[in-house]
This record gives structure tokens, C-alpha cells and sequence, in this order.
């Protein structure tokens, strides 16, 4: 989204599952086939292989970047004037998160509630923990550097 806009009321969301991270990785950095035309079915093929897919954030089910991950991706390169959202998690991420990493220039913001309600911690950008905010993440947003949930 661009910086500025209102955060649309329903986002279409992808989940794709990995045995390692490195065959998560490559995934994105193989433009995420697939998922893309899922989130885009409209954008022509030639449009979508201009759009490059790049890594915005992960988090962990354990502190200090340890248990399973969950990678966050999108489009374009990255936070440089863009902001992700996902107000909700998959049920078993839900309140399952216990540290947390923006990347491409994004710091990531863990709420309590979904659609982005209630206590909000940013991680500028990395946290090894939560503290109070420790499983209770339900709705993330990876800003640009610099910007403050």
C-alpha cells in the first residue's frame, strides 16, 4: 500500500508451508509462483514478471529468532514507501509469537488484536523477544524504517 492509504477492510491472504527456510527463501526470490496470481489474478503474466517478490519480515515461535518461522513477503522491494499489513494470522500463529525481524527496509509491528486493535510493539528491527507482548500477536505491519506502529 502506498504510504498514506487507508488499509483495506479485506486482504486476500496466502499461506504457503516449507520443510526449511532455505526452500521458503527461494521460493520468494523465484517471484513466489503461484501465490502471486492468487493475490492478483487480474495482472497479466508479463506484468507479473516485473513485479519481484522480496522478504519483508519474519517471526518466530521461539525468542531469539529460534522454533518455527513464519516469512512474511510482498512485491516491489521492499518498505520504501510501502506498508504491509496482515490483520490476521493463520490460527496456528495466532498468539504463537515470541520474537519478531522486519527486513528490505521495514520495522514490523505486532498487535494484540486483529485488524491491527489494541497494544501494538515495534520492532526496530528486530526484537529477540516480545516481553509483555510474548504470544500474543494476532495482526502484523511492517512499516517503513523509520515509522512507528
Amino acid at each position: 500500500m502506498p504510504e498514506g492509504e487507508m488499509m483495506p477492510e479485506a486482504v486476500p491472504t496466502v499461506v504457503s508451508c516449507f520443510d526449511t527456510l532455505e526452500e521458503a527463501e527461494r521460493f520468494i526470490a523465484d517471484g513466489a509462483p503461484g501465490d502471486v496470481e492468487q493475490l492478483q489474478p487480474a495482472v497479466g503474466q508479463s506484468a507479473m514478471a516485473a513485479a519481484a517478490t522480496v522478504t519483508i519480515g519474519k517471526a518466530w515461535t521461539g525468542t531469539s529468532r529460534t522454533g518455527s518461522v513464519l516469512i512474511h513477503w510482498g512485491t516491489g522491494t521492499g518498505c520504501y514507501g510501502v506498508t504491509y499489513g496482515f490483520p490476521s494470522l493463520a490460527s496456528s500463529w495466532n498468539n504463537n509469537i515470541r520474537s519478531a525481524e522486519g527486513v528490505s527496509n521495514c520495522w514490523s509491528s505486532q498487535y494484540d488484536g486483529a485488524n491491527y486493535a489494541g497494544t501494538v510493539l515495534t520492532c526496530a528491527p528486530y526484537c529477540s523477544t516480545l516481553g509483555s507482548m510474548a504470544a500474543k500477536t494476532s495482526s502484523i505491519v511492517y512499516r517503513p524504517k523509520g515509522t512507528f506502529g
